[in-house]
């Protein structure tokens, strides 16, 4: 026969809770930034900014080998190894001051001028000029009938004195038919002043070392490259000339002996590069 336990009164007795016994910990609010779907988009939102951002460092640090290369600056001499050349846009000794009205029709700007009484020349400019990303004042030089300016000085309608005191420089407007005339007038050189100063160091950097280096007794330093028709004047650091800005004269490579090589070495001996 089984054996039939007797029944314990203690295991049928109710579990009496241990009042000394550790509670559960309640539990702990998450904050809002820790919550799973702030985090996703956090991440995703950094990794969004990083793959935008890295291109644009990239570029500011190392410009793409495709940038587009910035154009009619001064430098930028395009000689045809005929005896001609072409800047801003002007083939010199052949562009027109119609062609050059053309070209900047705002800030074009041309008249008569005679300085201490002398005979009356053609003067022709463009005050505010934009050379690429060089500003400064552009100058156009051409050679016209002597006769016609004479005439065309007594025909001007209107005109002024300037320089502070009685005939020290003339300007007077051309009259209509004489502006026509003037606009077929070949451009025979240029002559840019920078707004900027600038260094000897700059200038060779930009068009290469000269064929020749003057140095005039005032300190100014010329810089020659007969071979782009182009002189390069620079004022000393120091003395009277120092307040002076630097030219850059252009003219087609044919016509460089006759209009800038030959008057410099008339005044001055020439010095080693």
């Amino acid at each position: 026969m089984a054996e039939v336990s007797a029944p314990n009164p203690h295991n049928d007795a109710p579990e009496t809770p241990d009042p000394q016994a550790e509670a559960p910990a309640p539990r702990r609010a998450t904050v809002w930034w820790q919550r799973p779907i702030v985090l996703s988009l956090g991440i995703t939102l950094l990794l969004l900014a990083l793959a935008l951002g890295w291109p644009l460092l990239r570029w500011q640090f190392s410009p793409p080998a495709s940038a587009p290369i910035a154009q009619g600056l001064p430098w930028q001499v395009q000689a045809d190894g005929a005896g001609g050349s072409a800047v801003f846009g002007l083939r010199l000794g052949s562009a027109t001051l119609g062609d050059a009205e053309a070209l900047w029709p705002q800030d074009f700007k041309v008249a008569l001028i005679s300085t201490q009484g002398q005979a009356p020349a053609l003067e022709a400019y463009v005050e505010s000029f934009q050379a690429g990303f060089v500003s400064g004042k552009l100058v156009m030089s051409v050679a016209a009938d002597p006769d016609w300016l004479r005439q065309a000085w007594d025909r001007s309608p209107r005109g002024e004195v300037e320089g502070g005191r009685e005939g020290a420089v003339r300007r007077r407007e051309l009259a209509p038919q004489d502006l026509d005339a003037a606009r077929r007038i070949a451009v025979a050189a240029l002559a840019f002043i920078p707004a900027a100063r600038l260094d000897e160091a700059t200038v060779v950097q930009r068009f290469g070392p000269p064929t020749e280096r003057h140095v005039g007794a005032d300190g100014v330093v010329q810089l020659l490259y007969p071979a782009q028709g182009v002189a390069v004047a620079l004022p000393p650091a120091e003395g009277d000339a120092a307040r002076a800005k630097p030219v850059i004269q252009y003219v087609a490579p044919r016509d460089f002996e006759r209009l800038l090589r030959a008057p410099l070495h008339a005044a001055q001996p020439a010095s080693a590069p």
